[in-house]
């Protein structure tokens, strides 16, 4: 059953009591279940989100026999993404996007390719992903997204920056991807501006439209408007649904870091953007990234302000929200980035401490999906980095795990194969 905005009064009551009084608790492990494939299974009970955490998480064992390499870059680099073929990658370094060659253990910077002052503000670009078809590169930036031939780009060829999306609702774009046909493109405004009483939105771009007419505003179809501080979104595998993150419900109390994961009907999203929600479902504190499970029945949310790693239930996410919390998962202090590796066995963190909270340390959680999603320890230890993890970036053959370092200015590369 669809649902317009929030919940009705029985899902809220729900939440309330799955939230207690306070709001505030220890992040734990979720249900128990079977030995048998995992996936969202139905749960008897509600698992409560987790609360805000104020202090560091909890110290884990450092990983050992993990190999790992690093590259200095020019600026603090944000988004990456691969090429779909040929040793490339790309990283977005702030006024630049940067190309790397990955053709050995430790990527190299070929060239970096600057990119249009005025699209990308005094911010910076942001971040970055990849039409399905591999012929373009999106980079998330001010009112917009900043659009790349990734041939020309690759190659060094001049005219590689082919135009920008220009929107209205916002100049904090922050992430970027595209719909399952490559036409339209969905950029997240992380604060949005008065039009939308600055609360963060979804902007929806027609790509072929920006190629007939020159890019600018022309492209845009329209917004939708969603919770206060919007951040990742990630599509369903099937195409169907847009998942986006906002850092703070809207309807709690002033002050309060309780934030949502809101499901979008993407073929609504694409024509009619402002009808497009089917519903918010509260996701911890200051929720930030979104990656929903390649079956499509787990969607994992970082829950940065929680110090968490969340898994919700698909379905439940509509049909059921009181009961969509599969499990929450201990990780390490503000956690950001995520992805999954072996396949889906395993999912990793970001934890940025990017609030240098006193006692912290940065570092990658390793996380067993399938300890997680049954109720068992599922924290398998930590693999240092510098300041500030952020974003990944998995390889095409899934052997080598890209990672930017923010705040030092370095890439890390991690063997996949020596992960535990």
């Amino acid at each position: 059953m669809a649902f317009p905005g929030h919940w009705t009064l029985p899902w809220a009551l729900a939440l309330a009591v799955a939230l207690g009084a306070s709001g505030c608790q220890t992040v734990g492990n979720g249900p128990s279940g079977g030995t048998g494939p995992v996936s969202s299974v139905a749960v008897a009970t509600a698992v409560a989100p987790p609360g805000c955490q104020t202090g560091p998480a909890p110290s884990q064992p450092q990983l050992t026999g993990v190999r790992t390499t690093s590259l200095t870059v020019p600026a603090q680099p944000f988004g990456l993404v691969y090429a779909p073929t040929a040793h490339v990658a790309f990283a977005v370094l702030q006024s630049a996007l940067g190309v790397l060659s990955t053709d050995s253990a430790t990527p190299r910077l070929v060239r970096t390719i600057p990119l249009p002052a005025t699209s990308v503000g005094k911010e910076g670009a942001t971040g970055i992903t990849l039409t399905h078809d591999g012929s373009e590169l999106l980079i998330a930036a001010g009112s917009g997204a900043i659009v790349v031939d990734t041939a020309k780009a690759a190659a060094g060829t001049p005219g590689a920056v082919l135009g920008t999306l220009t929107g209205t609702a916002g100049t904090s774009a922050i992430e970027v991807t595209v719909s399952p046909d490559d036409r339209y493109a969905f950029v997240s405004q992380e604060y949005g501006n008065a039009q939308t009483g600055h609360r963060g939105d979804i902007e929806v771009f027609d790509l072929r439209a920006a190629v007939r007419t020159g890019f600018g505003q022309a492209a845009q179809i329209g917004s939708l408007t969603l919770g206060d501080a919007v951040v990742g979104t990630a599509p369903s595998p099937d195409g169907r649904r847009l998942y986006a993150t906002s850092e703070v419900d809207p309807s709690t109390p002033a002050g309060s870091k309780h934030g949502e994961i809101s499901v979008i009907d993407l073929p609504t999203l694409e024509s009619t953007p402002g009808k497009a929600l089917l519903g918010s479902v509260a996701a911890g504190c200051e929720p930030v990234r979104v990656l929903p499970a390649p079956d499509g029945h787990t969607v994992w949310v970082t829950a940065r302000g929680s110090n968490a790693l969340l898994a919700f239930d698909a379905d439940k996410l509509t049909t059921d929200p009181g009961h969509a919390l599969l499990t929450s998962v201990q990780v390490g202090t503000a956690p950001v980035g995520l992805v999954l590796v072996q396949g889906s066995a395993r999912i990793i963190t970001a934890d940025s401490d990017r609030f240098h909270t006193a006692g912290a340390t940065t570092g990658l959680t390793v996380v067993d999906t399938r300890a997680a999603l049954t109720g068992k320890p599922a924290a398998l230890g930590r693999i240092p980095t510098g300041a500030f993890p952020r974003e990944f970036a998995l390889s095409p053959d899934a052997t080598t795990l890209l990672v930017s370092d923010h705040d030092s200015d370095q890439l890390q590369a991690i063997d996949t194969a020596t992960l535990p």
